[in-house]
């Protein structure tokens, strides 16, 4: 039995009662009730809570989301024939964005909820996948910030609070902290929609990738490929309208009033009609992919000769992708270097109806990664940020003229609030 303060349970009430909700939850109980029992079945409920936070905040940010704002700031997307330019088109965005501000909020709300779950387990045995479920998902809150503002304030605790921003490598330090005390807790995998061993090992692949640690992402992403559970299917577009799939690793599971990436980019007589918000790129519509790339027409497509990103468009029941195996090929191809890792890439591309390439040196192989990333991963946030860790950015946006837009600026609010110090050049 647990014995835990009843207040941590009310929000979790909450939370599991908005499954479905798009409005940001009210974070911290008012009243604090006497000691109860909770038991283990209770703590099931508790992390389903977890989980729909966390999902919710990752799809469900109004007309941009944590999946599309990176195409959209990389230039994969531009905005609907019907909405204004958008800032992130631009790169002039202001320290009053409210997308950056919702973004900021619900990101740490989630980590919030995440804390209050650590600390009903506390220091009591036999709840370790628990644990090691809430631990993923509190990193992927702190993965989600780093990569959009650099260095943030750590909270791992829902009594904590600062007012201060670690650096870039203090929180790099702690997703990878608390990713490989998941995985030593974590059970095997058993269905996408639940944290595993191999969905911490594909994060954490992700993650070693990121920081430069080739030797390990490399270890990680070998192990989930020779784990047996994935493989890379000969139908791209099954990864998108099946949650069966074979290459699905992690993500959050859907129902389709919640799902807001198929409206986003459906054209209105599509038949699941939406408002387009955004629609491909001239250049990602017509010159990205080759002819005979299967996963060209489940990207980018005209309907009704209108312009529209299909990957989203036909399932709004799909799960919502953390890690599929088609980005460990290419995690392991690049950890790998020139020449060892043109094998992985190649089989990748073979899969997806393409050619062998064959890349003169590393400077060329990695011209080639980020180039078939690009295509792989089109439309599930992961470009732009492709483009600022191997410092491209600036040569490929054109209208990024400074590295200081590499990031988003803090929000004005927590500033003023709070006392952050803001990004450079904002």
């Amino acid at each position: 039995m647990l014995t835990k303060n009843i207040s941590k349970i009310i929000l979790f009430i909450l939370l599991i009662s908005t499954f479905s909700c798009s409005d940001q939850l009210d974070i911290f109980p008012q009243d604090s009730i006497a000691t109860e029992d909770l038991t283990s079945g209770d703590l099931e409920s508790l992390l389903n809570g977890v989980y729909a936070s966390f999902r919710n905040t990752y799809a469900d940010n109004g007309n941009s989301s944590l999946i599309t704002d990176f195409d959209l700031l990389a230039g994969n997307f531009k905005t609907g024939p019907l909405f204004g330019a958008s800032t992130f088109e631009t790169h002039n965005i202001p320290t009053t964005d409210g997308y950056v501000e919702y973004v900021w909020s619900t990101i740490y709300a989630s980590i919030f909820d995440a804390n209050i779950l650590l600390e009903v387990i506390g220091d009591e045995t036999g709840f370790e996948e628990t644990e090691s479920s809430a631990l993923y998902l509190r990193s992927l809150g702190y993965y989600w910030l780093v990569t959009r503002f650099g260095g943030v304030p750590l909270i791992e605790s829902s009594s904590e609070t600062s007012n201060r921003r670690a650096t870039e490598e203090e929180t790099w330090n702690l997703i990878i902290r608390d990713l490989n005390a998941a995985l030593a807790k974590a059970p095997d995998f058993s269905g996408p929609n639940f944290v595993s061993k191999e969905a911490i090992m594909a994060l954490l692949a992700r993650v070693y990738l990121y920081v430069g640690d080739n030797a390990q992402a490399l270890q990680m992403s070998q192990n989930v490929i020779d784990a047996g559970h994935f493989s890379l299917e000969s139908d791209f577009s099954d990864i998108f309208s099946s949650n069966t799939s074979d290459e699905l690793i992690f993500g959050f599971s859907n129902v389709e009033e919640f799902s807001r990436l198929t409206r986003i980019f459906t054209t209105n007589d599509h038949p699941n009609n939406g408002s387009q918000v955004y629609i491909p790129t001239d250049f990602a519509l017509n010159d990205l992919f080759d002819p005979t790339d299967t996963r060209s027409e489940v990207s980018a497509i005209s309907f009704n000769n209108q312009p529209m990103v299909n990957k989203w468009a036909n399932d709004p029941t799909a799960s919502l992708i953390v890690s599929r195996l088609g980005e460990i090929y290419l995690i392991n191809a690049e950890a790998q270097g020139f020449p060892g890792g043109i094998a992985r890439l190649n089989q990748l591309r073979a899969i997806r109806g393409l050619a062998a390439v064959t890349p003169a040196d590393q400077a060329e192989f990695i011209d080639l990664i980020i180039e078939e990333r690009r295509k792989e991963l089109y439309a599930e946030g992961f470009h732009f940020y492709d483009l600022v860790r191997t410092g491209k950015a600036i040569q490929e946006i054109p209208t990024i003229t400074s590295e200081n837009q590499y990031l988003l600026p803090i929000p004005q609010r927590e500033i003023d609030i709070e006392g952050y110090t803001q990004n450079p050049g904002y």
